[in-house]
């Protein structure tokens, strides 16, 4: 017969070792949408929503598909309009309780100041809330925005708490005045952002070519976080010869998955650098998954020295590597810079 000490130490031992199921997860997301195809708020709706995340989206344009066709149509939403639903109707209407705000694609400077107004307030009041930016400004040395946009982003990057940024080359370089073209650079680039800007927590550049990657056929991915600012974690990736609509977009909602813990007691917050090593591991394979449903194995061959332009990701099609599975074995290893 057991004792009362016997039963206490049992049911310590089973509490101990019960499985809490994965918390739900709340996201509002802030940026472009398009009816057909995947990038903004579509390329990052479904992975979230997969990966177990309530997605609330506002839309900042609506368009019926990305201006990558060549045509398209719609209309970019108001500022006002924009706001009113966010302060007025999310934040103290419903008083949703977000794990993350992701904010992307800003359609004019009024409405990145407004929102981002909105947001920093939300943030100082709930301490909890990860604000993460992916700071649309252009790609390959052209601006996707006005560029009083630029000191926009400087502003709020300085002023505010912001759990990450993911950046592309060009628009780290915008953003620390380092022209970035090697490893010196690059690490000069990321000294330069923790001056600046102090209050972001984690920063990861997406995608990287400098001299030596373009030798290798490879592009590079970094990060660093503002504890240890003398440490950069780079990684090397295979480039596919094309330019995929949306990947910044997915690279942005998948990292911020691998970051933000589901656990119902975990306020942990994972490793930056093996969260980046598994999210890369994730886009190659569905990068790679949506080249071969998207270009004939002929034609792949025929221009194996063209970039190829592929305008929509095949998210649906790659469900099963959104689903992870195992795959600690095949995860890219980072070194220090």
């Amino acid at each position: 017969m057991a004792t009362r000490n016997n039963t206490t130490t049992l049911q310590q031992e089973q509490t101990k070792d019960k499985q809490y199921p994965p918390r739900t997860r709340n996201v509002l997301s802030v940026q472009s949408h398009v009816v057909h195809g995947y990038v903004g708020n579509k390329a990052a709706t479904f992975p979230l929503q997969f990966r177990g995340w309530n997605v609330d989206t506002v839309n900042t344009v609506e368009y019926s598909n990305h201006p990558g066709y060549g045509s398209f149509a719609g209309y970019k939403s108001s500022s006002d309009t924009i706001t009113t639903i966010i302060e007025k109707g999310l934040l103290s209407g419903l008083e949703i309780a977000y794990d993350s705000i992701l904010i992307g694609y800003m359609s004019n400077i009024e409405t990145l100041t407004k929102v981002s107004t909105i947001i920093g307030s939300y943030c100082k009041k709930n301490k909890n809330v990860r604000w993460i930016i992916d700071p649309v400004l252009g790609d390959e040395g052209k601006l996707y925005v006005p560029s009083e946009t630029v000191n926009e982003y400087k502003n709020i990057l300085k002023h505010n708490n912001i759990f990450l940024t993911t950046p592309n080359q060009f628009e780290m370089e915008l953003l620390t005045g380092v022209q970035i073209d090697s490893l010196e650079t690059l690490r000069l680039s990321f000294k330069k952002f923790h001056e600046l800007y102090p209050n972001v927590k984690n920063i990861v550049i997406t995608s990287i070519e400098i001299s030596e990657t373009k030798e290798t056929g490879t592009m590079l991915s970094a990060c660093s976080i503002t504890e240890e600012i003398e440490t950069i974690n780079c990684f090397t990736v295979p480039k596919i010869n094309a330019k995929f609509n949306g990947s910044g977009d997915l690279f942005t909602a998948l990292l911020m998955d691998s970051l933000i813990p589901n656990g119902i007691n975990d306020t942990s917050v994972p490793n930056l650098a093996a969260s980046l090593s598994k999210v890369l591991y994730l886009m190659d394979k569905i990068l790679r998954k949506t080249y071969q449903l998207s270009v004939p194995s002929e034609t792949s061959m025929q221009m194996e020295h063209n970039i190829i332009n592929i305008k929509d990701l095949k998210l649906i099609e790659s469900r099963d590597i959104l689903a992870l599975g195992n795959i600690d074995d095949h995860l890219p290893k980072s070194y220090l810079i």
